[in-house]
């Protein structure tokens, strides 16, 4: 058997047929440095990527799992077979010299068993052609172990013997190999446990009892085998590891793991997965799954834990995150970022790109070729990023807005025409940079709308600032030109279109022209309850069109933006436009249904 080249490690998990996961395998690849994350509405096949990971990794032994029929993709095992596979690394091949296991692939197909009727196929892949074995052993199974952190397996869990396999279990018998594999350290506390027999047997009344205990065991036991002695074991100190535990401590004073909060109980996990894997790392391969890190802490506990996690992955510790939290995403890292959805069939399908995919992502998206590099997209958007822009990436599409008047007011006037954008799941987000944010989140998968300024009101170098901003806003839609001309041609207040809509010569503008006296009355009425913020205003003023006469142009127009937001035509259902829109693009959401029911919520 040859030495593994590294410590044990996880390159790619795919992942067919299981649960949400459908007939389109699920790949994906973990990253080098830092955590893989996985983000997405609930739902969408999170955890089943992650029990793809369990089934090869987790507590039992692969070739021993059943599963039920809800564990099949559409609930029906009927000619549909459930494939886990994992590209591995730095685990030696046990049969032959030279080679290492660089695939582990788990099967359960009940139309296809075994000779023993068996569905479950349970094989490995060498790299040296010539060795011709399949079959892991345990040996190889164990280099690699994932110890989940959820709801229902936390830190009481892993810091246990409930399995060979938890935290725990694999570093007291990892001890236990380093403590014994010295002949002279063995033979010491061989020494030293012999002598503690003698001194227990040098007290009189203990070894009078031992004596009476197996003569009276003997005597009430007639013809049976056995008899009761008196177990030392837990004074060997070869066998100390056994009865070693890990407990909370506070001020000095041992606590129970039942006076922490699930929360306290997390980070505390987290911490002994560091200290594992910084003591132990360099040879033994653990997966951390963590299942929702951010629960039960406060936000300002995220944001802690968020920078403590990429520190956490360490030689022989590799870490997956699945989170609903914006704390966890890291943006200097975009290629540890896992985007999972369903698809229109309702099965689980995942954006991952690498810094190599998503800068020819972006530049195709109208990027500059040449400062945009791999290495510096993380950097640039990390930069840039906040908490907020971060949640647009959890949503199932965005509205990217120019700033905080629109972030604010736009939610606030579509919900008057029945439009809720949070039951929804629409993120209306001011990003500024409208082009560089929609480059991001559409090559990760996130559909987006744009609306914009026309700035039509401004002169001289200002406004030749402003074209250029808009003509790389047009670059990123796949469009050429100055996207406010239609409606500086038309004169609209509010131009939409299939993939963006234009504010004539801006938000307020806009709103004055649709609305007229009753938005200049709500607009000065503000001052007195929010004051002269501007942004403010505009959603004090958004929240009471309730009592607007909704009828004509101003409902024909938001009506239009409604649905060009959900993804539908936006003159489906209007009154026709007497004109031929030069900038309507094509687009796969022209004439496509509501993707979202009335009563569905979001999450």
């Amino acid at each position: 058997m040859s030495e593994p080249s590294s410590a044990p490690r996880i390159e790619k998990l795919s992942v067919k047929n299981l649960r949400s996961i459908g007939d389109d395998r699920v790949t994906v690849r973990f990253p080098d440095v830092g955590a893989l994350v996985l983000l997405g509405e609930n739902n969408a096949g999170k955890s089943n990527i992650t029990r793809g990971l369990e089934i090869l990794f987790g507590d039992q032994w692969p070739g021993t799992r059943r599963l039920e029929d809800h564990d099949f993709h559409g609930r029906d095992s009927d000619g549909i077979a459930i494939e886990v596979g994992a590209a591995v690394s730095g685990i030696p091949c046990p049969y032959c010299t030279g080679g290492e296991a660089v695939h582990f692939k788990w099967t359960c197909d009940p139309d296809n068993p075994g000779r023993d009727g068996n569905p479950v196929g349970y094989t490995f892949t060498c790299s040296n052609q010539y060795c011709g074995k399949t079959w892991p052993n345990n040996t190889m199974r164990t280099a690699l172990a994932a110890a989940v952190l959820d709801a229902d397996r936390r830190l009481d869990y892993q810091l246990s013997y409930a399995s060979k396999y938890t935290m725990l279990s694999k570093l007291m018998h990892r001890f236990h190999e380093r403590l014994l594999r010295d002949p002279q350290r063995k033979a010491q506390l061989a020494g030293v446990f012999d002598g503690l027999l003698q001194q227990f047997g040098a007290v009189p009344e203990f070894a009078r009892f031992k004596e009476l205990l197996a003569s009276t065991a003997e005597d009430f036991g007639q013809n049976l085998p056995y008899r009761l002695d008196v177990d030392f074991s837990a004074y060997d100190p070869s066998n100390y590891f056994r009865s070693l535990r890990i407990h909370p401590s506070l001020d000095g004073e041992v606590r129970s793991f039942d006076e922490l909060g699930t929360g306290q109980s997390q980070v505390l996990a987290l911490a002994f997965a560091y200290a594992y894997a910084i003591a132990y790392g360099q040879s033994e391969g653990t997966v951390l799954v963590i299942d929702e890190p951010e629960a039960n802490l406060h936000p300002l506990a995220q944001r802690w834990l968020a920078t403590r996690l990429n520190q956490l992955a360490a030689p022989g510790l590799q870490v997956v995150i699945t989170t609903h939290s914006p704390h966890f995403v890291d943006l200097a890292r975009p290629e540890n970022l896992v985007m999972v959805t369903k698809g229109e069939e309702g099965a689980t399908r995942i954006v991952q790109r690498s810094r190599e995919e998503l800068r020819d992502e972006l530049v195709a998206r109208g990027a500059d070729s040449v400062r945009t590099q791999p290495d510096t997209i993380g950097p640039f958007y990390a930069a840039g990023a906040t908490t907020e822009i971060i949640s647009g990436l959890f949503a199932r599409r965005c509205v990217l807005v120019e700033g905080p008047t629109e972030a604010l007011a736009l939610p606030e006037l579509l919900k008057a025409r029945g439009f809720d954008v949070l039951k929804e799941g629409v993120a209306v987000e001011g990003v500024g940079n409208i082009a560089k944010w929609f480059r991001l989140y559409t090559a990760l998968g996130i559909e987006c709308f744009c609306l914009f300024d026309t700035d039509s009101n401004k002169n001289g170098r200002e406004a030749a600032d402003l074209l250029a901003k808009r003509q790389d806003i047009a670059a990123a839609l796949g469009l050429s030109g100055d996207p406010a001309e239609p409606a500086a041609l038309l004169g609209d207040p509010l131009h939409v279109s299939t993939s963006y809509a234009t504010l004539d010569p801006n938000f307020e503008g806009a709103m004055t022209t649709l609305f007229g006296d009753e938005w200049t009355r709500l607009h000065e009425e503000a001052v007195a309850s929010v004051g002269e913020s501007k942004p403010l205003r505009a959603r004090y003023a958004a929240q009471r069109l309730d009592e607007f006469d909704w009828v004509g142009d101003p409902a024909s127009r938001i009506d239009a933006l409604v649905r060009a937001i959900r993804g539908n035509d936006p003159d489906e259902g209007s009154e026709p436009q007497q004109f031929d829109d030069p900038w309507r693009d094509p687009s796969p959401w022209d004439a496509a249904p509501d993707p979202w029911a009335d009563e569905e919520p979001p999450f």
